[in-house]
């Protein structure tokens, strides 16, 4: 029984690290499962995430305050501390924004307001461009 958890935690494991570019829910790690013919349950998917957290593997992002969320493999290069997130509000893509401006006002809030942001926490929700040309056309 023991070997079928951990083939199960490596099969999460591995469809994170093939999506690390990506910010995998729940939902879209069980279809991705589910094409290449592993079986995980749900709350298997969730323990293991729990634990994988925990473990420093993977990052887990809060989207809303119903406590959704998605989760990233942490490689070697990625650090999400140095960057906001922006989440569209139509169609979820959590997007990493990398900008000098959005690390100026950070800098900002930690010097003149005492205050140190936690930049893994931080998302700031709109519409993506795909979603805005979408609702032009509308």
């Amino acid at each position: 029984m023991a070997e079928y958890k951990t083939k199960q935690r490596a099969q999460v494991i591995e469809c994170l690290k093939q999506n690390k570019d990506k910010h995998m829910t729940v939902e879209m790690l069980m279809k991705y499962l589910a094409s290449s013919g592993a079986e995980v349950g749900r709350a298997t998917i969730y323990r293991t995430l729990d634990k994988l957290c925990r473990e420093g593997i993977i990052r887990r992002y809060e989207l809303t305050v119903d406590n959704s969320a998605c989760y990233q493999y942490i490689d070697e290069q990625s650090d999400c501390s140095d960057h906001f997130h922006l989440k569209c509000e139509r169609c979820g893509e959590l997007i990493h924004l990398d900008c000098d401006h959005i690390s100026d006002l950070s800098k900002h809030i930690l010097t003149d307001h005492k205050f140190k942001v936690n930049n893994t926490k931080t998302v700031l929700y709109g519409l993506c461009e795909k979603c805005m040309k979408d609702e032009e056309n509308n």
